[in-house]
């Protein structure tokens, strides 16, 4: 069995971090304020935790307060040479408290049938390659075909919608990371080359 991890990386010293709630941070600029970071690490050397996930994925994670939110996959689309059943497909959207790795929730999401099959670039990236955001009060996650889901802190979803259900003919699968506006989230989701 293959075990999957979140790892976290400090420096004695280091300053507090901002909030880092969606993908590339404060300002998608993908750069921290943050001093006194770790430069090098390794399964020994300047890591604070590790944490086993419920399946891989190619999301970044995200930061508020004492959380660390993270988005993976399971039940389909584990090994490439067997992938199993699409219809097993299970995302998960993940919490973590910052301070010691402790799972804090895993909320389950079914996966809008059908999926796309475990080829092409899929096989590259996976089921859960959207970074999820958060305004502090909800988190917003985009899971392809399944759509754009709301949780609470807590993980209780709060709404669900649809963005299409188009497969791409070239097989990229969906990795779109969403972004705050005003009030909710956005995503731009490109299929067969067009808005």
């Amino acid at each position: 069995m293959v075990v999957w991890m979140v790892t976290w990386a400090v420096s004695a010293g280091s300053t507090p971090a901002a909030d880092w709630a969606g993908f590339r941070g404060p300002g998608a600029g993908g750069v921290s304020d943050q001093t006194g970071l770790a430069l090098t690490w390794s399964e020994t050397e300047n890591l604070a935790w590790k944490t086993p996930l419920p399946g891989p994925g190619s999301s970044s994670p995200i930061v508020f307060g004492d959380r660390v939110y993270v988005t993976c996959y399971s039940g389909y689309g584990l090994d490439p040479n067997e992938p199993g059943d699409p219809n097993d497909l299970v995302r998960h959207l993940v919490c973590i408290r910052a301070a010691d790795g402790k799972l804090l929730w895993d909320t389950a999401v079914r996966a809008t049938q059908p999926e796309d099959l475990y080829r092409g670039m899929l096989r590259e990236h996976g089921y859960a390659s959207q970074t999820p955001v958060t305004d502090g009060q909800r988190v917003f996650t985009f899971f392809g075909k399944t759509g754009v889901l709301a949780f609470d802190p807590n993980g209780r979803q709060l709404w669900q919608t649809s963005v299409g259900a188009d497969t791409d003919q070239k097989r990229w699968g969906a990795a779109t990371s969403l972004a705050l506006y005003k009030h909710g989230a956005l995503t731009c989701e490109v299929q067969h080359s067009r808005l």
